[in-house]
């Protein structure tokens, strides 16, 4: 093929991508406020564990794909970059409202919801080998804060509770905030 014809079928796919990644934010976006609004309503297992998945990777993998949005708006001097940093204050003021311990067990509840198996929490692994160290922090030091936070509120539907009631208004708050720079502008 054509050294053009590549660049721009590259050009073409790249565009794509970044416009279905937009979407798929959008879309988490609008689910993560679903959740949480039909959770302020009344407690619900399998909405709960969905609300910990999406509510992680916003905060997370989220926060992280904004910031990529952001850095491209600022460099092509476009004006919808102030929209993203405050979009991104935002997340983080509300990721920043978790202790060490709620947020490991928010990761921890994550996984759970995910997966059918913690190997990530576990000593030994699948190949025999001891792990002793997940993300920087001991293996340990993640069990006994998790469980330390499990036995302050008596069960992980209590910490559930305390979660929602923590984090329901902030979210219910930033739903408010205008879902696109393009609205914002209106």
């Amino acid at each position: 093929m054509d050294k053009k014809v590549l660049e721009k079928e590259f050009l073409r796919d790249f565009i794509i991508q970044k416009h279905v990644h937009f979407r798929q934010f959008e879309q988490w976006m609008r689910l993560l406020f679903y959740i949480n609004k039909e959770l302020e309503k009344k407690y619900d297992i399998i909405y709960q564990e969905i609300f910990y998945i999406k509510f992680y990777e916003v905060i997370t993998i989220g926060i992280l794909y904004l910031k990529e949005i952001h850095e491209g708006l600022v460099m092509s001097r476009n004006s919808n970059a102030v929209w993203y940093y405050d979009l991104i204050e935002k997340l983080n003021s509300i990721k920043n409202l978790l202790s060490e311990s709620e947020f490991l067990y928010l990761e921890y509840r994550r996984h759970n919801a995910c997966h059918m198996f913690q190997t990530h929490y576990e000593f030994i692994q699948k190949d025999l080998s001891i792990k002793k160290v997940r993300k920087n922090q001991r293996l340990s030091d993640i069990n006994r804060k998790i469980k330390d936070l499990i036995s302050k509120f008596g069960s992980d539907d209590a910490i559930d509770e305390y979660l929602m009631k923590k984090l329901n208004p902030v979210l219910n708050e930033l739903y408010r905030f205008p879902y696109s720079a393009k609205q914002n502008e209106k």
